[in-house]
């Protein structure tokens, strides 16, 4: 008989969604785009992103943005609004004016399909809120915030009868939010958030993150705190008051799962689980997971970090968590709802995951380096000089010694202890043989020299000075910027004993390559047995002795000399570690340029020192480029202004031209005209007298011409009446 199986739920199908979030160019908004794309699952669909941006704002724009939206104009934004799945504000960093506009927008607007509003706020909207008193036979659920060392729980009671009765304080929770109060700064957080809480509408669902401190990913409120760690600064804390925090990455995921899975509740409390929110617990743990493990209180500090806040992490998704469980077959859960925290337990559970998020963010490699040549030829000076340009740790065997055993630890003890056995031991030896040498200076009878243990060292082993060196070289300094090994380690065994680890015994051992640790470069310092000499005997830093001088020379050359068995270098070569080989003694060559010029080959290297030194060069060539650029300007202005002026004088001196021309025909015109009646009175009463003359001069022929016509023309002006020229002037006018 054939059982019937029973249908395997299908999946829902696949249908993108329309984002528009606000602050794209933010530190919270790079990691909620990063979070909500998705077109690598659904490259043929993917998730649509838009939204607006906020001036002045060091962070880059996320590649997945599909366009960037001018909140100035109104009326598009509303539209684009209102045409959007999914609406995200940061009202932390975005403009209150545009968050205000963009709620009444969704709770007056027309539209039919399904909205989800998300208001991402912050624990500073209740940076003035009073402490919660706990009531009488009141317990917390989980247990509330355990003691922190050192607080009033581990001091003695004195008069404890006496004493009034202390009040107790418990954790808010996200019903409480009606009594919250900010500080006057942060009065607007809670306006928005009023606002949203009194939308009602069937087809937008509306939430309030109220998100904790934010952390992690290169950090923004921490980022001094981070900076001044990895310096090895001792770093401030402001008190014991509780700071509620959340990585960035863990308040994206809360976004993305309240649009995946809307829940019934408005008001969330966005906040890790760390069981000890102090400010001074979280600055501790940052200190010893990133710097010189020394913090000290300070009474100046941001706001954020004043804040005083007893908050329950919220329970909102367990329900579905809860019911995924009792589903049972993971088969049969086809849509399994899931909650990945990053950083659920806080910074001081995940110290070194941030740490490494803040080098990779801020890309501070470290430089690590093992130097290496004969004794005597310089190594410490150079290594010096290194340490000095990289602002690295310079690892000497006796400095590291001392700064080991100034340890208190029980380790740091046994080994003072087994020192000291080892020398008393030496000691006694030594004197055994002493007393025999005395007691043949005796029969000698040579001058008695005294007993002298003052020069007898107890000599670490091998595996000691291995164990020392691990320590040292996994300290927050050597993990943050790197170091330099000077002159050690000296062989191939002890290389493989510093740079591997081993565990297990027998065929359970597992040997594995220490890569944080392994030095990336090493540099080997090489030179003559004579120019060592002849460098060690004018010096004055070092104390010539020539027979020990020679014996360590010797061992040298035995130890990296091959001779059927393998030496330091073959260790580097092996590991595939770069080698530079540095001939001191050559005078065209620079060391210090060399082993920069080896150390940086693949690129510079970023630290802090470097950073700065980078930011001032990048100042002083801004402003010499601002300079140029102004300068520049300046002669486009003085060319564009001349050539103006060349134009415009141009252009007047044509004015001229044409005005001067049009006055002198004018002139002209004006002479032509009053010449006219002249000229007609001529015509009419003297040119025909003057013609007349004219005729009888050729007619007689007189010898003096000019009396003749002067003379003829007075007789003739007798006989005839001219008229008065007046007449002729007053009919032309």
């Amino acid at each position: 008989m054939e059982t019937d199986e029973v249908p395997k739920p299908k999946k829902a199908p696949y249908k993108s969604k329309r984002y528009f979030l606000s602050s794209l160019n933010t530190y919270f908004g790079y990691q909620l785009i990063q979070q909500l794309r998705n077109d690598n699952e659904h490259p043929e669909d993917p998730n649509l992103i838009v939204g607006t941006t906020i001036l002045q704002n060091k962070y880059p724009l996320h590649p997945a943005v599909r366009k960037v939206i001018d909140p100035s104009k109104m009326s598009f934004l509303e539209k684009v609004i209102l045409d959007s799945d999914v609406i995200v504000y940061d009202i932390n960093t975005c403009d209150h004016s545009e968050c205000e506009y963009a709620i009444k927008t969704l709770k007056l607007g027309s539209y039919d399909q399904e909205k989800i509003l998300i208001l991402v706020s912050s624990v500073m909207a209740w940076s003035a809120t009073d402490p919660k008193e706990k009531k009488a036979g009141e317990e917390d659920e989980d247990g509330g915030y355990p003691p922190e060392s050192g607080e009033e729980e581990g001091k003695p009671q004195e008069d404890a009868e006496d004493a009034p009765p202390k009040k107790e304080y418990t954790r808010f929770n996200e019903t409480d939010y009606p009594k919250r109060k900010a500080l006057p700064q942060y009065e607007s957080l809670c306006s928005l958030e009023s606002l949203c809480l009194s939308i009602n509408r069937p087809n937008l669902k509306t939430f309030i993150l109220c998100a904790g401190i934010l952390y992690g990913m290169g950090e923004d409120h921490f980022y001094t705190k981070f900076k001044g760690a990895w310096l090895q600064n001792t770093i401030t804390f402001y008190n014991r008051n509780k700071v509620p925090c959340i990585h960035v990455k863990d308040l994206a995921l809360f976004v993305q799962k309240l649009v995946e899975k809307p829940v019934n509740q408005k008001y969330i409390f966005a906040i890790d689980h760390n069981q000890n929110p102090s400010h001074k617990a979280i600055i501790d743990s940052i200190s010893k997971g990133v710097g010189n493990q020394k913090i000290q209180q300070s009474d100046v500090a941001i706001p954020e970090f004043q804040i005083d806040l007893r908050m329950k992490p919220t329970k909102v998704f367990d329900a579905f968590l809860e019911e995924q469980g009792d589903q049972g077959d993971e088969e049969q859960a086809v849509d399994k709802f899931t909650f990945n925290w990053w950083c659920k337990e806080g910074i001081r559970a995940n110290i070194a995951k941030i740490r490494q998020e803040f080098v990779d963010y801020h890309n501070l490699k470290p430089i690590r380096i093992a130097i290496t040549g004969p004794p005597g030829i310089g190594k410490s000076t150079i290594a010096n000089q290194i340490s000095t340009y990289f602002s690295i740790p310079h690892i000497t065997i006796k400095e590291l010694i001392q700064e080991y055993l100034n340890q208190t630890s029980e380790e740091v003890e046994s080994l003072k202890a087994n020192l000291e056995e080892n020398r008393n031991q030496l000691v006694e030896e030594a004197k055994a043989q002493y007393d025999i040498q005395r007691e043949k200076r005796k029969q000698l009878k040579q001058p008695y020299i005294p007993f002298d243990d003052s020069k007898i060292e107890a000599r670490l082993t091998d595996e000691q000075l291995i164990t020392i060196y691990k320590w040292r070289l996994m300290q927050n300094d050597c993990q943050n910027r790197g170091f330099i090994l000077d002159n050690y380690p000296k062989t191939y065994a002890q290389a493989k004993q510093l740079f591997y680890n081993i565990e297990g015994e027998g065929e359970e051992q597992k040997v594995t390559l220490n890569k944080l640790i392994l030095p990336e470069h090493f540099i080997v310092l090489s030179g003559s047995d004579e120019q060592i000499i002849d460098r060690i005997k004018f010096s004055k830093t070092h104390k010539y002795d020539e027979e020990v001088l020679l014996k360590r020379l010797k061992n040298y050359k035995i130890l990296n000399t091959k001779k059927g068995y393998t030496i330091l270098i073959d260790f580097y070569k092996e590991l595939k570690v770069d080698i530079c080989e540095i001939s001191v003694f050559n005078k065209q060559t620079n060391i210090q340029d060399t082993c920069r010029s080896f150390i940086e080959r693949n690129g510079k290297y970023k630290n802090y020192k470097h950073i700065e030194q980078d930011l001032e060069e990048n100042r002083l060539k801004e402003k010499k480029e601002q300079l140029l650029k102004q300068q520049e300007q300046h002669q486009k202005l003085k060319e564009l202004r001349d050539k103006k002026e060349d134009e415009l004088w141009k252009i007047q001196e044509e004015e001229y031209r044409i005005k001067q021309e049009h006055s002198v025909n004018y002139e002209k015109e004006l002479l032509e005209s009053r010449s006219l009646p002249l000229r007609q009175y001529l015509n009419d009463n003297v040119v025909p007298f003057i013609t007349e003359g004219l005729v009888e001069i050729v007619k007689q022929n007189p010898e003096n011409v000019i009396d003749f016509l002067s003379e003829f023309l007075f007789k003739r002006s007798l006989q005839v009446r001219f008229p008065d020229p007046k007449l002729y002037f007053e009919n032309s006018e």
